[in-house]
């Protein structure tokens, strides 16, 4: 059988659970922007809706874009936590 050596250590516990710890304070920073930004829009289409804008409504379109970016935003912590953690290698 082949066997693969792999060339690297682990980092040490302390480093990994405090850069783990930046990711996810970072992700609660970005996802409480998103709720804030979720309010607004929610906000401004009830708004909209009482007292229509002169041209189509904005709201749904912001809105598709803030669950696009809280989607992305979710995904995209675990991959640059382990890119992170192959480039300090």
């Amino acid at each position: 059988m082949i066997e693969t050596v792999l060339a690297y250590k682990d980092l040490p516990a302390d480093v990994t659970t405090q850069l783990s710890q930046l990711f996810q304070w970072t992700l609660w920073l970005v996802e409480t922007g998103l709720i804030a930004r979720l309010a607004w829009v929610g906000g401004r289409a009830g708004w909209e809706h009482f007292r229509p804008p002169p041209g189509p409504p904005a709201a749904p379109g912001d809105t598709a874009r803030v669950l696009l970016s809280w989607i992305f935003a979710t995904v995209a912590w675990p991959i640059a936590a382990s890119l992170l953690m192959d480039l300090l290698l």
